[in-house]
């Protein structure tokens, strides 16, 4: 078992990009392409060749209306992942494992995982924060209301969405701060999308400079997501090669947009479906943030 040193993964430098394999048959944005182990692995050599600086690889599909699953049926997708990749990956790069569970998480760490995703910060299970804690993980920490299946009634933020999402993650900053989280390991995450209509998740990436007040690293989870509608054309179906369905295709074009604005903001990374073009992107927003400043 390879084990990940990763000292500097929070060195403030360039936005970092982070590479989504979803190892599900229901993903909302890619069908259940990497379902199997061969496909998930082939895939994060893929995202690893295209220069992501992470993965993030997760066996429960998180979209809303969502199902659960055991921690059993979820640590069956993602450990043969985890373990293969590792296995054939000459230099493998830091792993993000995306799960709610504090068993998959702690299955996940002896398999060789350094950082855990949770989307629910720590409130789906009351075990999460104590298993992050004695492994001394690395922790992304998002803020979410509810569940994957009741979020979308719970959006209601009296007309202050950044007020509510920022007293959100300071109480579970607070909460991971008792378990005995080493801060210095915590990134927080706004939840793009969780708990949040679409003009809410437009209104936090318009405010990510006080997101960042708060004073943790930033993730920003945009890649794809229903809220990016708002920003492709009309007239984008009429382009598409005929016999090919749009899908959450047609959102990749926001999505790169959106990971240049967050690389000129500085926020630490953004977690992407396509790695090549936020690459691009983030550079892009560096050098404008850059040369703004001279």
């Amino acid at each position: 078992m390879k084990i990940l040193e990763i000292p500097d993964l929070l060195t403030p430098g360039r936005t970092k990009v982070m590479g989504i394999i979803n190892v599900t048959p229901d993903s909302f944005s890619d069908g259940g392409a990497w379902f199997s182990p061969e496909k998930a692995i082939s895939h994060a050599l893929e995202l690893e060749a295209e220069g992501a600086d992470l993965l993030d690889i997760g066996g429960e599909s998180t979209r809303p209306g969502a199902q659960s699953l055991s921690p059993q049926e979820e640590q069956d997708r993602v450990l043969p992942v985890i373990r293969g990749y590792l296995d054939k990956s000459s230099n493998p790069l830091p792993i993000s494992l995306d799960t709610v569970n504090a068993e998959t998480a702690q299955a996940g760490i002896a398999a060789g995982v350094q950082i855990i995703n949770d989307i629910s910060g720590g409130t789906l299970d009351p075990q999460m924060l104590p298993v992050v804690a004695e492994n001394n993980a690395y922790y992304i920490c998002q803020h979410m209301r509810g569940n994957p299946k009741t979020m979308d009634s719970l959006c209601d933020y009296g007309g202050d969405v950044i007020g509510g999402v920022c007293a959100g993650l300071k109480q579970r900053v607070q909460a991971c701060e008792k378990a005995g989280i080493d801060l210095r390991r915590l990134i927080l995450d706004p939840g793009l999308g969780f708990a949040k209509s679409a003009q809410q998740s437009w209104e936090l990436l318009g405010n990510l400079d006080k997101l960042a007040q708060l004073g943790y690293p930033l993730l920003i989870g945009a890649s794809r997501k229903r809220f990016l509608e708002m920003a492709v054309p009309a007239a984008w179906d009429r382009h598409l090669p005929a016999g090919v369905e749009a899908g959450a295709a047609r959102r990749e074009a926001a999505t790169t947009a959106v990971s240049a604005l967050c690389g000129q903001a500085g926020v630490w990374a953004v977690r992407v479906h396509k790695v090549a073009a936020s690459l691009s992107a983030v550079a892009a927003g560096q050098l404008w943030r850059e040369a703004a400043c001279r």
